[in-house]
């Protein structure tokens, strides 16, 4: 079964709110994801996240909070190049 697709920037804006969601992560400024050859590492999905501004987050808290939303998402949907 396809997954649905989103752009980029949805998919951005998707792991931001979610990220910023999670415990001491509100802070997070901005992610960035990239488009990949689907892998077991990134469940099978089009996309990984490439860059991540922590904002005044400690780098822990928001790359753990990054790894639990990137999983869920990419779970979710695949990547559209804009």
């Amino acid at each position: 079964m396809s997954r649905p697709r989103k752009s980029v920037a949805e998919i951005e804006a998707l792991l931001l709110d979610d990220v910023r969601r999670q415990r001491h992560c509100d802070k997070v400024a901005y992610i960035e994801i990239r488009l990949c050859e689907p892998d077991e590492d990134s469940n099978g999905a089009n996309w990984t996240v490439a860059v991540v501004d922590n904002g005044q987050c400690s780098r822990e808290f928001a790359g753990a909070a990054v790894m639990v939303a990137m999983d869920r998402l990419q779970r979710e949907f695949d990547a559209i190049a804009e």
